[in-house]
């Protein structure tokens, strides 16, 4: 038998009364040779906005607001943001560098926002700050992600590679089932949340040594 308590059921409303657009132009990539250096570079640009499509909850509004909730320290997006209004509206791009020589190469990750409706418009209650947020919480920044080398090989025609530094890890399935393998990368909600995300915005590197080898 599952219950869920009151509070959920209140709180997971703002979940499925939002309403996300954005429009991403075409993957946009170059390969170019210095020397016997190979490389490409490939760029992704996109702008979205998304919507609130319904009125404030009062349930999630303290009541020193006006509403019938319990807290005022979490209840600013619900008192900044009417039905129809925009809470989000970003430019972001990421952007891919790998440089090869022969079986040996670096990769290089980086990704850059900036949400206007964060960061330039005046909130009717409060103005939102970054201030005492994380890099990727903010409404506008740079980050870099993907950051390692790596060497390809063979051993009795079995092919293999070997990865080490800042790196994401893909086990297929399990990318959304949590608890399991990849849950070697976290997960940078704020990332997911920006209208039109990819998944490789929103999985974190973390540094560590990568092998595989055909058997």
């Amino acid at each position: 038998m599952t219950s869920t308590s009151p509070f959920w059921r209140r709180a997971r409303l703002p979940l499925a009364v939002s309403l996300a657009s954005s429009l991403a132009g075409p993957a946009f990539a170059v390969t170019f040779n210095v020397g016997e250096i190979e490389g490409s570079f490939d760029s992704s640009l996109s702008v979205g906005a998304s919507w609130s499509t319904a009125d404030p909850n009062k349930n999630l509004i303290g009541a020193n607001n006006g509403g019938r909730g319990l807290s005022q320290t979490s209840d600013d997006g619900h008192l900044n943001f009417k039905r129809g209004e925009t809470f989000s509206k970003i430019f972001k791009g990421i952007h891919d560098l790998e440089l090869k020589y022969g079986d040996t190469g670096v990769f290089l990750r980086g990704k850059y926002w900036y949400d206007f409706e964060l960061k330039d418009e005046n909130r009717e209650f409060k103005d939102i700050s970054d201030s005492g947020r994380k890099e990727g919480a903010k409404s506008s920044g740079f980050q870099l992600l993907d950051a390692f080398v790596y060497h390809n090989y063979s051993i009795a025609d079995q092919p293999g590679a070997v990865r080490f530094g800042k790196q994401v890890i893909s086990w297929g399935e399990s990318t959304f089932i949590q608890g399991g393998i990849n849950s070697v990368n976290p997960v940078d909600v704020s990332a997911f949340r920006r209208p039109g995300s990819e998944i490789k915005e929103g999985l974190i590197p973390v540094n560590m040594f990568y092998l595989s080898q055909s058997l």
